[in-house]
């Protein structure tokens, strides 16, 4: 009885070790290459599993898509957050500075649009799963933008309207910066930003 909970455990550990390395992976591997075009055995082999242990994971690529946007929130909203706290150190109100994060991960290396707008574009609505982790994160990001038109200084009866104006620019930075290879997209965007929160905090 004294080492069979140190087994367990230590087997628990190594499962959802095992779980979290395929889902970096497969998440990684779906946004660069795209989703369509990778199958299973594809993200078996990247992740160094036998395709025996993916399918004991997850057992469609349905289901691993859907989970691997799930995972891309949490990790990337969270991102987003810890970056904001540092930008606004300067003298922009939040509401504003969010787009010097967005102007950041826009002109990274690794930048490839949104995640879960490529993913609402690839898969639509013949995976539900996905479709809803989707839209998780959109209904997400929008509460979050509105807590900082809030933390602005805009009253609450005008922060949704604000919110729903900024996420309409940060998702049109995003898709321009991906489409036309705009590198001053977010820049762009922040300045209407600016205008919208001025107007906002005169009503």
């Amino acid at each position: 009885m004294t080492t069979a909970q140190p087994d367990y455990v230590a087997r628990r550990r190594r499962k959802e070790a095992t779980r979290s390395a395929i889902l970096e992976t497969a998440a990684d591997t779906f946004y660069r290459e795209g989703i369509a075009p990778i199958s299973m055995e594809d993200i078996a082999a990247a992740a160094g599993v036998s395709k025996p242990t993916l399918y004991k994971h997850f057992s469609t690529k349905q289901l691993l898509v859907a989970e691997c946007l799930s995972s891309v929130d949490e990790k990337h909203f969270q991102w987003f957050v810890d970056q904001l706290a540092r930008a606004t150190s300067n003298t922009e109100p939040p509401a504003v500075a969010v787009f010097d994060v967005l102007d950041k991960w826009i002109n990274s290396r690794s930048f490839r649009g949104c995640t879960f707008i490529n993913a609402s574009v690839q898969v639509g609505k013949t995976n539900p799963g996905a479709q809803l982790a989707v839209f998780t994160h959109k209904d997400r990001t929008r509460v979050w933008l509105r807590q900082l038109a809030e933390d602005s200084g805009v009253h609450t009866t005008s922060s949704k309207e604000l919110a729903d104006h900024l996420m309409l620019l940060m998702e049109g930075a995003i898709i321009t910066a991906l489409v036309e290879d705009d590198h001053q997209a977010a820049k762009s965007a922040q300045r209407a930003a600016k205008i919208l929160l001025s107007a906002a905090k005169s009503t």
